[in-house]
């Protein structure tokens, strides 16, 4: 009878030790004068806190090297991501003029290729035994964050031991560290640079305003709002996993492991089809108002702006807790060895380019960059913060809007960085992973030179 109570409550026990972690992480971040000092997302720190006790107390309590099933974790992960994504995906933008930053995105880019060449240099030359994947996955958690990071990893689980989606996360935690860290220290030498006074703190504070909006007049019911933007998620949501049963069906058709292969990709990937189809919705939706009809209830930003936070903040705790002794005994030199080196190379990366590329804005341009190619956005803006205090200088917006031409200029990037995955086990799996070397050294090659062209007339952003 235990048990059965035991396993109708578990992803429910899950959710609720995520949020009492985060909860005393939070006061944490708030009243030690240390952890307030450095740029770490609370959800991370809980997500330690509850990876420290679980190490510590589950052998000694249990017997056993975790409290956490990791199945049920990478579940809970695992459909966070993808409701965070549709969330956001399903906000309402006000109308922007196309503005592509492209020098930006191409740096961003080159970024990710760097770190990947890192990885893969170290896979050939110390740590041979293992899939090569194992060291493009820093590229995807630092440039990338933890979400796809623990996707793509999952899809090379086969070949990483099953430990593919939490060597990712691990990837994203150490980049997190790194930037929050090694970031405070650039902030207090710029500051001091240039007779600046440094930060004495780094609270998370919202960067823009946002409107609530009211959906009726008679009573203002915000519960109404957000059951509105959960069944629209979860209709969305529903589609996926059709689309997904759908998939596996049809591939399953296909001779030999290439259908498994090509759902392997499309599991990982559930996210960026909710994406697709949050933005159908929302193209619907417009359609429908240019004849007069109006379904402003329909998108609440408010409401999908905190669904896709808490998302988010379950999606990194829970992804950090993953960590076991077992995989830090099989990749915890690579782990630390290869984020280090790419940590250290890409903050001097960086710092190079910055210099040749904008005319304005330098050290604003490689704090908030470094941050965000080690971190996430969030970090890079919370950095930035740190020497631009009222972001009154246009590097925020551009990182953001970088960011979306990064997306579109590394696509080919993705597919070589997929490559060494489908010769796995074959004959083709030497030249495979050289090819994809090659093709990220290409990519640092070409994009850079093209920066440091452009930067040279003048014709950056």
């Amino acid at each position: 009878m235990l048990e059965e109570l035991l396993l109708q409550w578990q992803i429910v026990i899950y959710l609720m030790l995520i949020g009492v972690f985060m909860f005393i992480a939070k006061i944490l971040k708030t009243k030690a004068p240390f952890l307030n000092k450095v740029v770490i997302p609370t959800s991370l720190l809980g997500g330690f806190l509850g990876l420290l006790t679980s190490l510590i107390f589950s052998p000694i309590l249990f017997g056993t090297e975790t409290f956490f099933d990791g199945q049920i974790m990478d579940t809970i992960v695992y459909h966070a991501l993808a409701i965070g994504f549709i969330a956001l995906a399903l906000k309402r933008e006000p109308a922007k003029l196309n503005k592509k930053i492209w020098s930006t995105g191409m740096l961003i880019t080159s970024t990710y290729a760097l770190q990947a060449v890192i990885g893969i240099v170290l896979v050939f030359t110390l740590f041979s035994d293992k899939f090569i994947g194992s060291g493009m996955l820093v590229a995807l958690g630092f440039g990338q964050g933890p979400g796809l990071a623990l996707s793509i990893g999952n899809t090379w689980n086969e070949q990483l031991q099953g430990f593919g989606g939490t060597l990712g996360v691990s990837y994203a935690f150490l980049g997190f560290v790194f930037g929050g860290t090694v970031g405070v220290t650039l902030i207090n030498i710029i500051s001091r640079k240039n007779g600046m006074l440094k930060p004495r703190q780094y609270d998370e504070v919202s960067v823009a305003k946002q409107n609530i909006e009211i959906d009726t007049i008679r009573e203002i019911s915000i519960l109404d709002g957000l059951t509105t933007q959960l069944v629209i998620i979860s209709i969305i949501y529903g589609a996926v996993a059709a689309t997904l049963f759908g998939s596996y069906y049809l591939l399953g058709l296909l001779p030999g492991e290439v259908g498994n292969q090509i759902f392997g990709l499309l599991k990982g990937f559930n996210f960026i089809i909710g994406i697709m189809y949050a933005l159908v919705y929302k193209k619907i939706i417009t359609r429908i108002e240019r004849k007069g009809k109006s379904l402003r209830f329909m998108t609440n930003n408010y409401m999908l702006s905190n669904i896709a936070s808490l998302s988010f903040n379950i999606m990194i705790a829970g992804s950090v807790m993953m960590i076991t002794l077992t995989f830090l005994s099989e990749y915890g030199l690579q782990l630390i060895i290869t984020s280090i080196l790419a940590g250290v190379l890409t903050l001097l990366y960086l710092r190079y380019m910055t210099k040749i590329i904008y005319t304005h804005y330098k050290d604003e341009y490689f704090v908030g960059l470094f941050g965000m190619l080690t971190g996430v956005a969030s970090t890079g803006i919370a950095l930035l913060k740190g020497i631009d205090p009222n972001l009154e200088s246009p590097v925020a917006e551009e990182m953001v809007l970088g960011s979306g031409t990064a997306i579109s200029v590394a696509l080919p990037l993705f597919v070589i960085l997929f490559l060494p995955s489908f010769g796995y086990g074959t004959s083709n799996a030497g030249l495979l992973n050289w090819i994809s070397l090659f093709g990220c050294i290409l990519y640092i090659v070409v994009f850079s030179t093209i920066l440091i062209i452009r930067g040279k007339r003048g014709v950056n952003v």
